[in-house]
């Protein structure tokens, strides 16, 4: 119990990340159509407001034709009536060539603006090419050419399927908050939103070393691939992937030139107590130790730095354990929170609760993070017990070198340190993996 002493618990370590942690600073960043890829997944860090009205002007919402609603006021399927066709009004057009005279009617395409003079649309639908009566055949879609006459079958009240000036946004309108995230919909109002620049926050960069004379030669190298990957999923930006033996000198040269290429340095493996653990003394010497060994399980040789008052390179080290079960769950523990503020993002992510299928045991004194899988029903959806609560149970065996579980590990569910276990039917918090928003 005297070891438990001198370890960090795990949520002191978060607290401590949230409290020195700072998004990096904000840039510039030119938007239009063409710069998507340089916004999704990005953070804004000031508002975006409306440039213009949207619609612009008034615009037509469906295919059809554009009427003055007084000419079709008496209109009826009995007594249907007949307006000349005097031109076409296409979309991306400004607003009509001339001013529509009573007693006609415009071909009209969606999104097109509002001939002047003209006050509804009719849908395509509802006209025809000839008027007899019941035995109408109504059209199906706009015709190519333009016909000299159209029949309607039935009045149309003023403003009927016209889109407003600005009936979606208004400009000045605040669109997105500082904070916002450039998912699919983001992006989509950043870019109609018509501003030229936004202020976001740039992707952290992330250097990604491992360690370990086996690696390659003897197994293969899991752990930085599955970084990287992770590190991607999270909006970093991956600058460096390598792997080094264990030998003080090459291990410092290569933490030294991957810590000059990136804001977040994240190392696995020779931060143990082992004759061939070089990678802690190496960061210990580019980075002020804040933790090192860390009261969880699996997981606990993880060391944690901050860049040195007065130092370029790296503003945040992670030494992560070797083992990739160990890797993978500091990473998603701890790595993707200062990730996150990096990124200028809530730390946390939403947490959901679940209900032990089995009895599972954890270490006293230590934060154990189980893998668990959740049953899931014929759909592959996951099954919810009568309260609501996701039904899970352990993914397979709980090894901190057996990664082949990760693959069916939809969430990790930490148990405190006080607690020797969980019985079946317990409550358990539950943090989602990404396996764990799909059906499987």
């Amino acid at each position: 119990m005297a070891e438990h002493l001198s370890l960090v618990r795990a949520d002191e370590l978060l607290a401590q990340l949230i409290r020195q942690a700072e998004a990096l600073p904000a840039e510039s960043t030119m938007v239009s159509a063409a710069s998507w890829r340089d916004l999704v997944g990005r953070t804004l860090a000031a508002p975006v407001q409306a440039d213009l009205d949207l619609p612009p002007v008034d615009v037509s919402a469906m295919d059809g034709w554009a009427v003055r609603s007084s000419d079709l006021e008496r209109v009826t399927k009995e007594s249907p009536l007949s307006l000349a066709v005097d031109g076409d009004a296409a979309a991306g057009r400004a607003r009509g060539l001339d001013a529509l005279a009573a007693g006609t009617c415009r071909r009209i395409a969606t999104g097109a603006a509002i001939p002047s003079g003209a006050d509804a649309v009719v849908p395509v639908e509802e006209s025809a090419l000839s008027g007899v009566h019941s035995e109408a055949t109504l059209l199906q879609r706009v015709p190519s050419e333009l016909p000299k006459e159209v029949w309607f079958f039935g009045a149309v009240p003023m403003g009927r399927s016209i889109r407003r000036q600005g009936e979606d946004t208004r400009a000045g309108t605040t669109l997105l908050p500082a904070g916002s995230t450039m998912d699919a919909a983001g992006v989509a109002v950043l870019i109609g939103s018509g501003a030229k620049e936004a202020i976001l926050r740039p992707r952290p960069r992330v250097a990604v070393v491992t360690s370990g004379s086996e690696l390659n030669d003897f197994i293969p190298d899991t752990n930085g691939p599955m970084l990287a990957a992770l590190i991607t999923e999270a909006g970093g930006e991956v600058v460096t992937l390598r792997s080094v033996t264990d030998d003080r000198a090459t291990t410092s040269s290569a933490i030294a030139a991957a810590s000059a290429t990136c804001d977040l340095l994240i190392t696995t493996g020779g931060v143990s107590v082992g004759a061939h653990d070089h990678v802690g003394e190496v960061l210990a010497e580019h980075f002020e130790t804040l933790v090192w060994r860390l009261a969880i399980q699996p997981g606990k040789p993880l060391l944690v730095g901050a860049r040195r008052s007065g130092t370029t390179g790296a503003r945040w080290a992670f030494g992560l354990p070797g083992n990739p079960v160990s890797a993978y769950v500091t990473a998603h523990e701890f790595v993707l929170p200062l990730l996150r503020i990096l990124a200028g993002r809530p730390p946390l992510t939403l947490a959901t609760r679940g209900r032990l299928l089995e009895a599972v045991s954890s270490p006293l004194g230590r934060r154990s993070y189980l893998r668990l899988t959740a049953d899931r029903d014929e759909n592959g959806a996951p099954c919810l017990t009568p309260d609501g609560s996701v039904a899970v149970r352990l993914a397979g065996p709980q090894g901190s070198h057996q990664a082949h579980v990760l693959a069916g590990t939809d969430f990790l569910g930490p148990i405190p340190e006080e607690l020797l276990g969980l019985d079946v039917g317990a409550e358990i918090e539950l943090h989602p993996l990404p396996r764990a928003m799909r059906r499987i």
